[in-house]
């Protein structure tokens, strides 16, 4: 296999130790707020979704609102692609959802940005038919880390039938499968190095039991890297963003409760299974201590930081953007991406994560627990956030 694994393990590596340097300097020393230009942006284009799974915060919203109402307030393609072409040279864009390709122009947003930027997208690979796959593969650089689509992201809950039970689509797995497999056999026709492909996983109470049979799944359908992530609830918050964050305790959600003693073994098991299909494993980003701690109570916010509004931005599907979905602080319909990086409302909110962080960050992929900056344990290969 081209590129494969220890290629994505590298450029994860790589990307984790600019992300740190690229932020220290203004998160350590810049008391104003003021922050280097942004070099990551997720844009999420939709929050529309094909799919109802079960653990998906979106998941009341898209079962009980009409679609028609759904799609209200999106950034139409002539507004996505001004966006797109405000993002600077030789930036990462990460296209989520929702689904990213129930929208009917996803490939032409895709491919614009691919002309300018790195990119990746996350997907539930449901929708990708040959022609389609060929064409996001013809996207990708010569070389890892050059400009084009470098990174293809699905997510995968369990073998077959517990995958569709949790996404509640019968025919999911096989869909979702058969797309990795067609971006893996276009990458090799094409003698190219990527895009690479990560799987991530939701470690959640409906597939504990099953974890440990992923890594082999990801070996045989030819991706790339496993990687587990919490499952986290915040956007189960009314009003997330458009509030002040402070105004939330962590009473006011619903945390998700697993067993330790089934997750210890669950995890456990799933890293034996790693290295026995020869597939790396990537956890989320927090001692293994604090993963049990998470679904069992929750863990001690004082050990983490997060610098994520230092370098991000995220801009949601009507345009609003964030450092973080906690924090709203502009909107790209009436500002450029360059005025909301440094605008007051971004400054004021990078002020106070600088001094403590939220009641709903816990499980969160974009925080950090303090040893791994300190340097007192190996930090994860990747940042969950950046690749899954």
């Amino acid at each position: 296999m081209i590129g494969g694994k220890d290629s994505l393990i590298d450029v994860a590596r790589m990307y984790e130790m600019a992300q740190r340097m690229y932020s220290a300097v203004p998160y350590k020393y810049f008391s104003n707020g003021y922050s280097f230009p942004a070099w990551h942006y997720y844009i999420e284009v939709t929050r529309r979704c094909n799919l109802r799974c079960k653990m998906c915060q979106y998941i009341d919203w898209l079962e009980n609102v009409p679609i028609r109402e759904q799609m209200e307030g999106e950034l139409s393609t002539e507004e996505w692609l001004h966006v797109i072409n405000q993002i600077p040279r030789f930036s990462l864009i990460t296209f989520t959802g929702g689904e990213a390709f129930v929208r009917k122009d996803f490939m032409e947003l895709l491919t614009t940005a691919s002309k300018r930027a790195r990119t990746h997208f996350v997907s539930n690979t449901t929708m990708l038919p040959a022609d389609r796959a060929e064409a996001i593969v013809a996207l990708a650089p010569k070389r890892l880390g050059g400009i084009g689509f470098n990174f293809a992201g699905t997510s995968i809950e369990g073998p077959g039938d517990r995958h569709d039970e949790i996404r509640q689509m019968r025919g999911a797995w096989d869909r979702s499968m058969k797309g990795i497999r067609l971006l893996r056999d276009f990458r090799e026709a094409a003698k190219k190095p990527c895009p690479l492909i990560h799987v991530t996983t939701v470690i959640q109470k409906d597939n504990i039991d099953v974890l440990h049979l992923m890594p082999q799944m990801i070996a045989d359908c030819g991706a790339d890297v496993l990687n587990l992530v919490t499952e986290t609830r915040m956007h189960d918050l009314p009003e997330l963003g458009d509030v002040d964050p402070a105004i939330f305790n962590t009473e006011d959600l619903s945390w998700p409760k697993i067993d330790p003693k089934a997750l210890t073994e669950a995890l456990d098991r799933t890293e034996d299974a790693a290295k026995q299909a020869g597939i790396e494993l990537r956890m989320p980003r927090m001692p293994r201590e604090d993963i049990i701690a998470y679904y069992d109570g929750g863990v001690d916010l004082k050990n983490y930081e997060c610098r994520n509004a230092w370098n991000t931005m995220i801009l949601g599907r009507q345009g609003n953007a964030y450092p973080c979905w906690i924090k709203k602080v502009g909107n790209v319909r009436e500002d450029s991406l360059k005025d909301l990086w440094n605008n007051a409302t971004m400054r004021e909110f990078r002020q106070t994560c600088q001094k403590k962080l939220f009641a709903m960050c816990p499980g969160c992929c974009f925080i950090d627990h303090k040893s791994e900056r300190s340097g007192e344990r190996k930090a994860a290969p990747a940042a969950a956030s950046t690749l899954g």
